[in-house]
């Protein structure tokens, strides 16, 4: 998990009301060197339950290109 995602998660536990955040939806866009399958697993683990925890709509995780533009038809 990258740095500024663990920081997302450590800034928004506890002092992040749980409607501040209800109804958004998330995306998330993973990139990185060379991301195994187990690091996609769980990187989409941590955010969905990230997402659920705040009321947030999951829209999915996308990994190249082709998954973003097909993300990017649910804006």
């Amino acid at each position: 998990m990258s740095g500024m995602t663990r920081c997302l998660l450590d800034r928004c536990y506890g002092p992040v009301s749980s409607d501040d955040l209800a109804g958004k939806r998330l995306f998330f866009l993973f990139q990185g060197g060379a991301p195994t399958q187990q690091m996609y697993e769980r990187g989409e683990y941590t955010i969905n339950r990230f997402a659920g925890l705040y009321g947030m709509d999951y829209m999915g995780m996308a990994r190249n290109a082709s998954e973003a533009r097909a993300l990017a038809a649910k804006l």
